[in-house]
């Protein structure tokens, strides 16, 4: 991989099991770099996301993701790729009768954080980088969607990772909060240098925050 990649395909076959998903992709991503992937339901967007961060196995071509060879990535070095990796979905997935707070320190302690001073301090950064500081314990039930999605993404740069993934990021969300949550983005890529991939259906996000545009269409990947 050229040190200035963060994600590099080439000639990689995407598969769902024994079916050809995407035939020979090759994309390239730099650090502090944002781009799209748009094409219909079904075009194969969540599943390129899915070989990236390593829910797929990758069976031929070349894959590196933030230093990890797809290729020959065994199942315990999947945690690793994850930390290095921040996952932003459509669903936020969050436990709804807990805090802001409680909701990322679960994902510190998951992930192997023991200092809970330094815990706590790091909490309270990642809720200022995305404008939530001092709702830590506000219950998640009680938060707007759009601050829902500010702490799908905070809960994503715990790990200070060098990779954002956001599948369909504003897909549940109205157009201001949509905007809302493409600035906040697009603002973590310009400060802190994170590469960020974006899967979605709203091509206006695409015209309003410009950033290369690849499309999967007829088992293929195109940049547009």
């Amino acid at each position: 991989m050229e040190k200035q990649t963060v994600i590099s395909l080439e000639n990689a076959d995407i598969w769902q099991e024994d079916k050809l998903i995407l035939a020979q992709v090759n994309f390239r991503l730099a650090p502090g770099e944002t781009c799209y992937f748009i094409g219909k339901s079904g075009s194969g967007k969540t599943s390129l996301l899915k070989t990236i961060y390593g829910s797929l196995p990758l069976k031929n071509g070349k894959g590196m993701v933030a230093g990890f060879d797809l290729l020959t990535l065994e199942d315990s070095e999947i945690p690793m790729l994850r930390r290095k990796l921040g996952m932003v979905f459509q669903d936020f997935i969050l436990f709804d009768d807990w805090t802001v707070g409680r909701n990322l320190l679960y994902i510190l302690e998951a992930t192997g954080w023991k200092d809970r001073a330094k815990m706590t301090a790091r909490v309270l950064q990642v809720l200022e980088m995305v404008g939530l500081l001092g709702s830590e314990k506000r219950p998640i039930s009680g938060l707007s969607g759009g601050e829902q999605q500010r702490v799908v993404i905070a809960r994503a740069l715990l790990n200070n990772p060098p990779i954002i993934i956001a599948d369909e990021p504003t897909g549940n969300l109205d157009p201001d909060t949509s905007d809302e949550i493409l600035y906040l983005l697009n603002r973590l890529a310009k400060e802190f240098g994170t590469s960020i991939i974006i899967a979605t259906h709203d091509y206006r996000l695409i015209q309003k925050f410009p950033a290369r545009v690849f499309k999967c269409e007829s088992n293929k990947v195109v940049e547009v």
